[in-house]
């Protein structure tokens, strides 16, 4: 039973990010593979044993409310140890990092599993953002939102080089983060449905080779994918 665990999703779902662990679970389920789709609520324990971690974006208020949550027993740092992977989109990728900025020119401490600083900006990234894959994937899409911008402080790889858009930092040309545990990205989209290769590739980083999937039953993922990338291109 792989189980796929929906963080904070009333603190961390503002982009529709949700859809992540659905599609998720779909891609297992058309597979024949077991799984659990877990909503971590913020007003229960949080569980440091599942397969797939899934963090979405949000506000200033509710970032800062979650990284304080997800702080207590460093359940992160467990899952990680455990052997989990995890997928983090905006919000859930500054919370990573070493620290993030606030209103009131406030810098919250992160969690510090990534080393990335987030700075605030302007203006403001807003529009489709487009990618090459740093992964053999080819072309990556999603909507970027966000008023910070992201600096790694030691080496990393990102996700893609941005095609269009600004991704991290309006300075880097590239977007996300990417480690043995961890992918970051600030794609909403969702990400994960808007680019189905990407959904398996982080499938697989857990459970190794998929079996392979239908091109019919896939099609209205593929469909959308080039619908999206067609659209960034223009």
């Amino acid at each position: 039973m792989i189980k796929i665990i929906n963080l904070l999703p009333e603190l961390l779902g503002t982009y529709g990010d949700q859809g992540n662990a659905a599609t998720l679970a779909w891609r297992l389920n058309q597979r024949g593979i077991s799984n659990q789709v877990i909503h971590a609520s913020a007003h229960a324990e949080i569980p440091a044993d599942g397969d797939l971690y899934l963090l979405g974006g949000g506000e200033d208020d509710a970032q800062i409310a979650a990284v304080e949550l997800l702080r207590k027993n460093n359940v992160l740092q467990s899952a990680l140890s455990n052997g989990a992977q995890i997928f983090a989109v905006c919000a859930g990728f500054q919370l990573l990092g070493q620290s993030f900025p606030a209103s009131g020119g406030r810098i919250i401490e992160g969690l510090g599993l990534l080393p990335v600083v987030t700075e605030s900006a302007n203006p403001r990234s807003v529009g489709e953002l487009l990618l090459d894959s740093t992964l053999g994937i080819g072309a990556l899409t999603g909507f970027e939102n966000h008023a910070g911008q992201s600096k790694f402080v030691e080496k990393l790889q990102p996700l893609g080089i941005v095609k269009k858009g600004i991704g991290n930092h309006l300075s880097e040309r590239c977007d996300g983060a990417i480690t043995d545990q961890i992918i970051a990205t600030y794609m909403h989209g969702p990400a994960l449905v808007r680019n189905p290769k990407l959904a398996d590739l982080f499938l697989s980083r857990k459970l190794g080779a998929l079996p392979a999937m239908s091109e019919e039953i896939d099609s209205v993922f593929t469909e959308l994918h080039a619908s999206c990338v067609a659209r960034a291109s223009k």
